[in-house]
């Protein structure tokens, strides 16, 4: 990625301009997205799709839109996922295949955060179903 932002954006762009768009097509419900996953970890998420791949990579560029991307390489330097920084502070990265289930997954980092957009940290897994 060169020196802009995501998306070829005029400016670095905090998480909260970009929830409300999103949200749209991923409701949030109290900070968070999806249905609570199969732990009893509340901030363990699923979203349900057809394409659970592609949902997630939507998911993805929409949400880091605006942000600082950088590539997650394996060992032999293949891309598995991309992380962004927001200007607020918040981490947002994209797994293809997340280590816990094998799912494509999305994690959400808002500890540094000075705009969450009223998101909260969570890990969302894309599983297979209907959107």
């Amino acid at each position: 990625m060169g020196l802009g932002y995501k998306g070829d954006t005029g400016h670095h762009h905090s998480i909260s301009e970009n929830v409300s768009d999103l949200s749209k097509d991923y409701p949030v419900k109290n900070g968070f997205f999806g249905t609570p996953g199969n732990t009893s970890d509340n901030h363990v998420r699923h979203i349900e799709s057809s394409d659970p791949a592609s949902t997630a990579k939507d998911f993805y560029d929409r949400l880091a839109h605006g942000g600082k991307e950088s590539d997650i390489l394996d060992k032999s330097g293949n891309k598995k996922g991309a992380t962004t920084k927001m200007a607020d502070g918040t981490v947002v990265t994209w797994r293809e295949v997340s280590y816990s289930d094998g799912s494509p997954a999305v994690d959400i980092n808002i500890k540094k955060s000075t705009d969450s957009g009223g998101l909260k940290t969570q890990k969302i897994h894309f599983v297979k179903g209907e959107l």
